[in-house]
């Protein structure tokens, strides 16, 4: 090969780099791209944090960025997980990124490299991005939920059910076809019965 590049005309390139780049690019290799490295948003020092010896990294909960997720309740959960972990502020900060997926894991990578020092600083910028405001609502509200002209029956018990996982009281499936069919009227005959 290095025979048959001296052979032909390459226009004063006596660099061996660029030898080299139009060999590769004449057996179809394409050196015009360059993926970019993905460098964490966490401090270096952070990234250098060892776990304890015989400690796991625990399965955290999930989070994908999705409305009808709450960053309290993921933040909570999460902190909860890592127990003796989360006592260690580099420790908490390192293994954040792996209970985001999704949206939320790519907003992540999307912070600049090594701009995250502290776990307030990142759960600041996590807020910012993803909390909803209100992520619980009353029975009251959930009551008063209708559905909606030219909403076929699926979407609706699909936007109730989401409603019903922000609720703070726990309503079994069979009471929400009951509930809205009925409204307030539903809680006033159920305290009646009761």
């Amino acid at each position: 090969m290095v025979m048959q590049a001296r052979r032909n005309n390459y226009e004063g390139q006596n660099n061996i780099a660029n030898v080299v780049k139009a060999l590769l690019a004449q057996n179809g290799f394409n050196m015009g791209l360059h993926r970019p490295n993905f460098v964490s948003a966490l401090s270096e020092y952070v990234l250098m944090s060892e776990l304890p010896r015989n400690w796991k990294v625990p399965k955290f909960t999930k989070f994908a960025g999705e409305t009808n997720e709450s960053t309290v309740e993921h933040i909570a959960r999460y902190l909860m997980k890592a127990s003796d972990k989360a006592n260690n502020e580099n420790l908490k900060m390192k293994y954040f990124p792996s209970s985001l997926i999704k949206n939320a894991f790519t907003w992540f990578t999307t912070l600049l490299p090594h701009s995250i020092f502290s776990w307030n600083q990142l759960g600041k910028a996590f807020h910012e991005q993803f909390y909803m405001g209100q992520s619980k609502i009353g029975m009251k509200e959930l009551a008063n939920v209708r559905r909606r002209a030219h909403e076929s029956i699926d979407d609706y018990l699909n936007r109730v059910q989401l409603l019903k996982a922000r609720c703070f009281t726990i309503v079994p499936g069979h009471e929400l076809v009951e509930m809205a069919a009925g409204g307030l009227d539903y809680f006033v005959r159920k305290k009646l019965d009761t």
